[in-house]
């Protein structure tokens, strides 16, 4: 009886493993073909948008994906000043510490709007930008990146 169950448990561990085997060699193989290069790092990013004159519109955060080559894509969320959510994608990339984004599908209405963003003269490098987006109809932005 015992030699029984015994074999039972192999044949049924057999079985899932091989059903586990089946599920993680398609995940594994996708893996490696995307190769090292291609993957990319994700980070939050504390945002905050303001008009020229200095009135805050907005704060949140943008989830922002970057790949080795520096092009980056991903999505904001922020609240604005009148308590609504403030949404968008972002796309662009990162060359020598300056980001040029686009936001496009920005949930305000706004349309066409580009941000060049840098290293604040004097700032730490590592942990925040600034710069200003325009958008169309000269709608000018400061928008404030930390991370």
């Amino acid at each position: 009886m015992i030699d029984q169950g015994s074999s039972l448990w192999k044949s049924i561990a057999s079985k899932g493993e091989a059903q586990m085997f089946k599920f993680l060699l398609p995940v594994v193989a996708a893996l490696a073909a995307m190769g090292g290069p291609a993957l990319a790092t994700t980070q939050q990013w504390n945002v905050t948008e303001e008009s020229v004159s200095g009135v805050k519109g907005a704060q949140g955060t943008w989830s922002v994906n970057t790949d080795a080559d520096g092009k980056i894509a991903g999505t904001a969320n922020l609240q604005m000043d009148n308590g609504k959510l403030l949404t968008y994608a972002i796309a662009g990339s990162a060359k020598d510490s300056v980001y040029t984004i686009e936001m496009s599908e920005r949930s305000d209405g706004k349309k066409g709007c580009v941000w060049n963003g840098h290293i604040p003269a004097g700032g730490d490098k590592s942990h925040g930008l600034i710069g200003q987006a325009i958008c169309d109809g000269d709608v000018k932005l400061i928008i404030r990146a930390g991370f």
